[in-house]
């Protein structure tokens, strides 16, 4: 299922007119005859967005058209109507604004220095990037360059933006312990400022990054921090926003009562603030919950209900969300043609935008909801169309790490270049400084050459330190991009390097390989949550070393599949070795805490050379027939092996016929293949 989604919170927006007339007031130097009373029309307009930010947008669109507003004011301005902009999806607008920010001598902003403009426009770009896709690598990167020149703009309010969208691009990377002391920081300039909404959405937002960290109980009772103070205020817009970050802390502690309650506040406080974008969300966050519940036409009914809402707005997210659920519902209530019908569109919405990540996640939607209904033909054909996904996902991710890995790189070189160069200019400094104290003082010449000898013997050691630390972090940064960071296993990139780089062991397969899918893993995290499902992957990561010999290659090849490698193995120790793996991962439960959980693996596996004519095969070709063979003992009914025997074919060209239906070519007698049937969980009991 797709993430559950947390709204972009907000309260009751004013009247328009009043506050247009109070922003030009204010802006222009004359205060209104309410000036104490009134809320700085800025900080009302932003606070408004929060529940309609194409409204707030398009108001501020004609403030800055009308209104002589310069500097600093403008600048605010500005940043949150490129903000808005992103948060709408709307990038074209957003990047507009930028160009508004980086035009060379614009009056507009006298007394703003250039490199505050300059990262007030990184920020919006980088909000485009979390919205819309983008790459968040580059987007950290190019925030960690402009964060001094963040923390000295004037506006506490673009500080505040800007801090807080840097600490979500962090924890969107993993960079969790960043996202937190950043958030913190955020925190601190919302109690400065004293704003309740700020004081309240910003706690919610920590308490959030603070649970992707694992720390529910810390995000626990800072959540409810954040609910005390939008109650306070009546705050409708914070409170969606708080709740749903309830309901999430909720699954992971297993208290579904309390989760459905503050799903519902949710959707009552975005129905209160007005909310429409907030409210079809929590709808189809809501639609979620049922279908996690097994209750299938209330999921279909609530599922129903936002896709309208989603449809005026022309929110096509929500609304592809609410179909898709709505679609599973169907499916899971044995409607499996009107379920196809609904969900279909939304899979080729995905496909259009070139989206395969969330194409890939519907597909294997899809693919598990048509199994449990019993249509089995129909979910073996889209786990057939995830396979292919999942293969061109990876293959993205692959070119995406290695631009990413090239940006941070030129990144890093651009700031050591930078550094050598201020080196470079001090030392021309002391040098000339030298020199002239040289001519001045002759009788001290003796004394200032061995100065400089040791000043430079000094420089030289220090240099060599520096480049003695360099190659050490950079062989460090090497090891690290080669490891899983969870399991501590090798990773497929490692894999790739292996096998296909340079000094690989060999450039055509040999040795066995066995691939392991663990059976049902989803409903592990679905279950028991996402921690748990993370400590499984980590104990069986365990178990399969302690089978292995330490030479042998154990690699995280993504998600829950594991890939093995074993050379110099005889023949008669293949099948016995995929049997211990069968037994080493259901041998007993997985034990968390209390809980137990019981894990199953479908395992593909087979000897390079190919048997009979020992024909040689490339990497990837191997590792698509231990992934076919894998996907038959799936098909078996899991917790089996499935190894490839015999392959009577003369040319890769016919292997790879074979492997495109490697089930049907077994029994048509074309291929022989092992099967080896894993411990059942009642003997496991025994």
């Amino acid at each position: 299922m797709r993430p559950r989604a947390r709204p972009f919170a907000s309260v009751l927006r004013r009247a328009a007119a009043p506050l247009l007339a109070a922003v030009l007031s204010a802006l222009i130097g004359a205060p209104p005859a309410c000036a104490q009373a009134e809320v700085d029309p800025i900080e009302r307009l932003e606070s408004d967005g929060r529940a309609k930010p194409d409204v707030v947008a398009d108001e501020l669109e004609r403030l800055l058209a009308s209104g002589p507003i310069e500097g600093n004011a403008r600048l605010d301005a500005e940043h949150l109507l490129g903000m808005l902009r992103a948060t709408l999806h709307q990038p074209a607008a957003a990047e507009a604004v930028t160009q508004s920010l980086l035009k060379p001598g614009s009056p507009a902003y006298r007394g703003v220095a250039r490199e505050h403009l300059n990262a007030a426009a990184v920020c919006i770009r980088a909000k485009v990037a979390l919205a819309d896709g983008g790459s968040l690598v580059r987007a950290d990167t190019q925030l960690a360059e402009v964060e001094s020149a963040l923390r000295a703009v004037a506006s506490a309010r673009v500080r505040m933006r800007c801090l807080s969208t840097q600490a979500l691009v962090k924890q969107r990377i993993g960079r969790t312990e960043d996202a937190v002391r950043l958030s913190q920081e955020v925190i601190r300039l919302a109690d400065e400022a004293n704003v309740a909404w700020r004081r309240s959405t910003y706690r919610s937002d920590l308490a959030y990054s603070l649970y992707r960290g694992g720390q529910l109980e810390h995000a626990t009772r800072l959540n409810d921090e954040a609910k005390k103070i939008a109650t306070e205020q009546q705050d409708w817009m914070s409170l969606a926003g708080v709740s749903t970050t309830e309901s999430i802390l909720l699954t992971d502690k297993g208290h579904p009562v309390e989760e459905l309650a503050a799903l519902n506040g949710a959707i009552d406080y975005a129905r209160r603030a007005g909310a429409l974008r907030d409210e079809a969300l929590g709808l189809a966050n809501l639609s979620d919950f049922y279908l996690h519940a097994a209750e299938y036409p209330r999921a279909y009914e609530i599922a129903q209900r936002a896709v309208p809402l989603a449809r005026k707005l022309h929110d096509a997210s929500t609304e592809n969300l609410a179909n898709l659920n709505s679609g599973l519902a169907l499916i899971s209530m044995r409607r499996k043609d009107e379920g196809l019908a609904l969900v279909r569109p939304v899979l080729e919405y995905d496909r259009a935008a070139n989206d395969i990540a969330n194409l890939a996640e519907g597909t294997g939607d899809v693919a598990t909801y048509l199994e449990k209904a019993g249509y089995l033909a129909e979910a073996y054909a889209a786990y057939q169309q995830l396979r292919g996904l999942s293969a061109e996902l990876a293959r993205r991710e692959q070119q995406e790490a290695v631009l990413e890995l090239q940006e941070g790189f030129d990144a890093q070189q651009r700031r050591r270049e930078i550094a050598l160069l201020n080196e470079d200019n001090a030392l021309k400094e002391e040098l000339l400084r030298r020199r002239e104290l040289e001519y001045k003082i002759w009788a001290l010449t003796a004394v200032i050459v061995l100065s400089l000898l040791a000043l430079a013997a000094r420089m030289y050691r220090g240099v060599r330190a520096t480049q003695q630390a360099l190659r050490q972090r950079t062989a460090q940064l090497k090891r690290h991009s080669l490891q899983d960071p969870l399991t501590g296993l090798a990773n497929r990139r490692q894999f790739h390097e292996l096998t296909e780089g340079e000094g690989c062991v060999s450039k055509s397969a040999r040795g066995t390989l066995y691939l392991l899918d663990l059976d049902h893993f989803k409903s592990i995290n679905d279950h028991h949550g996402h921690a748990a499902g993370d400590a499984v992957l980590v104990e069986i990561a365990r178990r399969l070393r302690a089978v292995l010999r330490e030479e042998d290659l154990v690699v995280r090849w993504g998600g829950e599949e594991f890939l093995v490698l074993v050379q110099a193995m005889t023949h008669e120790r293949v099948e016995p070795l995929a049997q211990r793996l069968l037994n080493a991962v259901a041998s007993m439960p997985v034990t968390i805490g209390e809980q137990r959980i019981d894990v199953t693996t479908s395992i593909g596996f087979a000897e390079f050379p190919l048997a009979p004519n020992r024909l040689e095969l490339p990497w990837n070709l191997a590792v698509d027939i231990v992934d076919n063979a894998m996907y038959v003992a799936k098909t078996l009914g899991r917790n089996r092996a499935c190894g490839v025997g015999l392959v009577p074919a003369a040319t890769q060209a016919e292997v790879d016929a074979v492997v495109q239906d490697l089930e049907r070519a077994w029994r048509d007698g074309r291929v022989q293949l092992a099967v080896l049937q894993g411990p059942q969980m009642a003997e496991v009991m025994a």
